[in-house]
């Protein structure tokens, strides 16, 4: 796992409200940095992996990048998309404009636009998309 996906996995799967709306998954919390998300997982869970956007800024004196992560919500399509949506909101609350330590990068920016529906047949979907505009240290 990268620094950037370790960064986003450990936010994610240590806050207490967040792991409360989520299944579980081999003993953790029900995130995955794989996608597809193993096909024995049982929903709610998060998935998110790579990167939607990863472009350079460098300068003469800095190297930089500006990186888009989606964040992939998913509860069951059970009638109500309460779960989800709140899934969304709290991971939007946990990565806008909140401090994230990234090994050998310094955060810049770092803010998120969503949640976007993005259901499915057999699963209600949103996604956030994370911004960070990085330094490397």
């Amino acid at each position: 796992m990268n620094a950037l996906t370790q960064a986003i996995y450990d936010r994610l799967a240590g806050d207490g409200t967040l792991v409360a709306l989520l299944n579980t998954y081999q003993g953790g919390p029900a995130v995955f940095t794989t996608d597809p998300a193993p096909g024995d997982a049982e929903l709610p869970y998060i998935v998110t992996a790579g990167d939607a956007v990863d472009a350079s800024w460098d300068t003469k004196t800095c190297l930089g990048r500006d990186i888009w992560r989606d964040i992939h919500c998913f509860a069951g399509a059970d009638g109500s998309a309460i779960v989800v949506e709140q899934m969304a909101d709290r991971v939007r609350e946990l990565l806008h404009r909140q401090t994230l330590t990234i090994s050998g990068w310094c955060v810049l920016v770092a803010e998120c636009s969503g949640p976007v529906v993005m259901d499915e047949q057999d699963s209600y979907g949103r996604v956030v998309t994370l911004r960070l505009k990085v330094l490397e240290a």
